[in-house]
C-alpha cells in the first residue's frame, strides 16, 4: 500500500452523492464517499443488494448522472464538478439560519414546558394554583390538598403528562435536526478546507486571500463545534429526563420531591446551554458573513462590497475600530480575481468538453451485470462489437491496425501473394479486430452471424467482455460479471478478466456481493452500506483484521466447504441500531486507523478498533 501511495491514481473519487427523487422525496443512494484506485489493480466495491455499489459503478462510467461529487480520471474532471466554494458556504449560511430558527421556537417550547413545571411542582408539593399570567400562588376554590405525600408510588398520581409531553418532544426533535444539521456543517467546513488546501497544488491563488478563507472557515467551524458540544450536553439531559418519566411509569420513583429535584436540575442545565447556543449561532452567522464575501463570485461579488462599505461606516460611527480594519482588509482582498474563476482556468478542473467526454467512452469501459439484458437481441455479435469501433474509428483505421491485418494476412502466404496497404479495405480491418478479439475470449468466428439468445449465460458474458476490449480501454467497470452464471463457467471468465489485465494493463473495479470471490481477484476492497462506504483495506488485511460490524457480519455469511464446520459456525448479525447508538452526538467519520485500512466511525467505535490493533 505505501508504493501505491507514492503513485498518482488513476481514478479518485471525491465526495461521491448520488439521490434518486425529487423534493421530499429525495433519496440518497451514495452519501458522500471517497477513494482512490490505482493503475493496474483491481479495486472490489463490496456490499449486499441496493448498496449503492452499482449505482457507484455506473457514476465512475458517466451513465448515472452525479448529484454532488467529483469523479477524476487521469487527474482530470471526468465526471460531476469540482466544488464551488460560494456554493458551499451557502450552504452552510441555509443550515445556521434554520437552526437559528429552530432555537427561537424551541425557547418558546422550553418556556412553556417550565411554566408547565412550576405549575405542576406547586400543585403536587404546596397543593398551591400558580397563575401564569400573575406569577402568583393561589389557593384552590374548592379547598381538596392536591399535594402527593412522600411515599407514595408516582406511577398512580398524574405527575406524568401527556400534555406536558408534547412541548418535551418538540424540543426532543428541534435538538436532533440541529444535530443533524450540525454534522452537514461540520462535514461541508471539512470538504471547503480540504478543497483550499488541495487546490495550492494546482492553483496560484493570493497568499493573502488564500490565508483569510482558511482563517475564516477556521473560526466559524470551532464556533460550530462548540454549538455541537452543548447540543450534545442538551440531548443528553433530554434522555436523562425521558428515563426518569419512564422510571415513574416503572415505579421506581416514590419520592416527590426527588422527582421534582432531578428534574428541574436537568432543565436547569438545559436552559444555560440553550441559551449559549443561541449566543454561539448568532457568533457563527456574523463570522460566516467573511466566508460568504471571500467566496463570493462575479454575479455576486459587487453586492458584497457594498454591503462591507455601508458595514465599516456603520462600525466607524460606533467607534468599533478594530472591525472597521478588518472590513478594510475584506474589501482589499475582494478587488483580487475570485478563488471560483482562478479553479475555473486550470485544467485540473476543467469540465470536459464534449468531444473530451466523447473520448472517455473509449477509455471507460463497464461489464454489466446481466449479460442477456445488455446485449441488443436485434444485433447479431459482429455488430455489436463493431458499434464501438464505428464511434471511434481511428480503432481500426490506424496504421498499427492495418500493419496487424497485413501480417497476419500474409501469414504462410507465398511472397508473390502478399497483400499492401493499398489492398485492404477498413471494414476489413475492422472485421479481423472483432474476430481476433472473439477468438480471445474463447468464441469462433461464425458466432459473429448469431444472434445473443443463441448463446448461453457465459458466452453471452463472453461477448460482453469482448464488446468492452474491443474499445482498447485502460480501464473497466466490472459489475458483478460472474453473478449469473453457473458455478462451471465462473472461473473461466474470471481468468479472462486476469488474463486480460495483465496482457493489456488493463484497472479494474470488481463490482460483487460475494467476498470471497472479491478476495481472489482484489488488491483492495471497499466496503459499502447503504450509500456509505464503512470500510477499505487490503484484501488479505481486510479477511484477517475486518473492522466495522457490516464488514463482520458479511465475513460470516461466507459458506464454510465443511458442513459440520458450517453448523457450529456463529454468524455475526448486524444491528446498526444497537451497534452506532451514539451517531447522533458522536458522528463518524472516514478515518486512516492503519497504513492503507480506512475504517467509518465515530471517536468510540475508534478507540475500541486501536485496542484491537494493540492487542493483535
Amino acid at each position: 500500500m505505501s508504493e501505491k501511495k507514492q503513485q498518482q491514481p488513476i481514478l479518485e473519487i471525491r465526495n461521491l452523492l448520488i439521490e434518486f427523487g425529487h423534493g421530499r422525496k429525495k433519496n440518497k443512494a451514495v452519501k458522500g464517499v471517497n477513494f482512490d484506485i490505482y493503475k493496474g489493480e483491481t479495486f472490489g466495491l463490496i456490499g449486499e443488494s441496493g448498496s449503492g455499489k452499482t449505482t457507484v459503478g455506473r457514476a465512475i462510467i458517466g451513465i448515472q448522472p452525479i448529484s454532488d461529487g467529483t469523479v477524476y480520471f487521469n487527474g482530470r474532471v471526468a465526471h460531476g464538478k469540482p466544488p464551488d466554494l460560494n456554493k458551499l458556504n451557502v450552504k452552510i449560511s441555509h443550515n445556521i439560519r434554520i437552526m437559528r430558527m429552530n432555537q427561537k421556537t424551541t425557547t418558546n417550547r422550553l418556556n412553556e414546558y417550565l411554566d408547565e413545571f412550576k405549575r405542576t411542582y406547586h400543585k403536587y408539593i404546596d397543593s398551591k394554583y400558580y397563575d401564569l399570567k400573575t406569577k402568583q400562588l393561589k389557593e384552590y376554590d374548592d379547598g381538596v390538598d392536591r399535594a402527593i405525600a412522600e411515599g407514595v408510588d408516582l406511577k398512580s398520581t398524574n405527575i406524568i403528562s401527556v400534555k406536558r409531553d408534547k412541548n418535551l418532544n418538540y424540543v426532543t426533535e428541534s435538538v436532533k435536526d440541529n444535530l443533524k444539521r450540525l454534522l452537514k456543517i461540520i462535514r461541508i467546513q471539512e470538504k471547503t478546507i480540504q478543497f483550499v488546501d488541495s487546490i495550492a497544488q494546482n492553483v496560484e491563488v493570493d497568499k493573502k486571500l488564500r490565508k483569510a478563507i482558511i482563517k475564516y472557515q477556521d473560526q466559524t467551524y470551532k464556533i460550530v463545534l462548540q454549538a455541537k458540544a452543548l447540543e450534545n450536553k442538551i440531548y443528553e439531559n433530554l434522555e436523562l429526563i425521558k428515563a426518569i418519566r419512564e422510571a415513574v411509569l416503572n415505579s421506581k420513583y416514590k419520592s416527590i420531591s426527588k422527582f421534582f429535584k432531578d428534574l428541574g436540575k436537568l432543565l436547569e442545565l438545559i436552559v444555560q446551554d440553550h441559551k449559549k447556543i443561541s449566543v454561539l449561532l448568532d457568533q457563527a452567522r456574523n463570522m460566516h458573513y467573511f466566508n460568504l464575501d471571500l467566496s463570493s463570485t462575479d454575479r455576486g461579488r459587487k453586492t458584497h462590497i457594498e454591503t462591507i462599505e455601508r458595514r465599516i461606516i456603520s462600525n466607524t460611527e460606533k467607534q468599533k475600530f478594530e472591525l472597521v480594519a478588518e472590513l478594510e482588509q475584506m474589501r482589499e482582498l475582494l478587488q483580487l480575481p475570485h478563488i471560483q474563476k482562478q479553479v475555473r482556468e486550470v485544467e485540473n478542473y476543467k469540465i470536459p468538453n464534449k468531444k473530451e467526454r466523447h473520448n472517455l467512452k473509449q477509455e471507460m469501459q463497464m461489464i454489466f451485470q446481466d449479460p442477456a439484458s445488455s446485449l441488443n437481441d436485434r444485433m447479431h455479435v459482429e455488430g455489436i462489437i463493431a458499434e464501438g469501433l464505428e464511434n471511434f474509428p481511428h480503432l481500426f483505421k490506424s496504421q498499427e491496425a492495418l500493419q496487424t491485418y497485413i501480417e497476419w494476412s500474409n501469414h504462410d502466404k507465398p511472397e508473390s501473394e502478399w497483400i499492401t496497404a493499398e489492398d485492404v479495405k477498413p471494414k476489413d480491418v475492422k472485421k479481423f479486430l472483432i474476430s481476433q478479439l472473439l477468438s480471445s475470449v474463447g468464441m469462433l468466428p461464425e458466432h459473429l452471424s448469431r444472434y445473443p439468445h443463441e448463446f448461453s449465460g457465459g458466452q453471452r458474458q463472453r461477448i460482453g467482455i469482448a464488446r468492452a476490449l474491443v474499445m482498447k480501454p485502460s480501464f473497466i467497470v466490472a459489475d458483478e460479471p460472474i453473478s449469473a452464471l453457473d458455478v462451471s463457467i465462473r472461473a473461466q471468465v474470471m481468468n479472462l478478466l486476469a488474463k486480460f489485465q495483465k496482457e493489456l494493463n488493463l484497472t479494474y473495479v470488481f463490482i460483487s456481493h460475494d467476498l470471497s470471490v472479491a478476495r481472489f481477484v482484489s488488491d483492495r476492497i471497499g466496503v459499502i452500506y447503504r450509500g456509505d462506504l464503512v470500510e477499505l483495506a487490503d484484501a488479505d488485511e481486510l479477511f484477517s483484521n475486518p473492522l466495522h460490524p457490516y464488514t463482520k457480519s458479511l465475513l460470516s455469511a461466507i459458506p464454510l466447504p465443511d458442513p459440520e464446520q458450517e453448523k457450529s459456525k456463529t454468524h455475526f448479525k448486524y444491528e446498526p441500531e444497537k451497534e452506532h447508538f451514539d451517531y447522533i452526538t458522536d458522528f463518524p467519520k472516514w478515518t486512516e486507523i492503519a497504513s492503507g485500512h480506512h475504517v467509518y466511525a465515530n471517536d468510540r467505535e475508534l478507540k475500541i478498533h486501536q485496542q484491537n490493533f494493540k492487542t493483535k
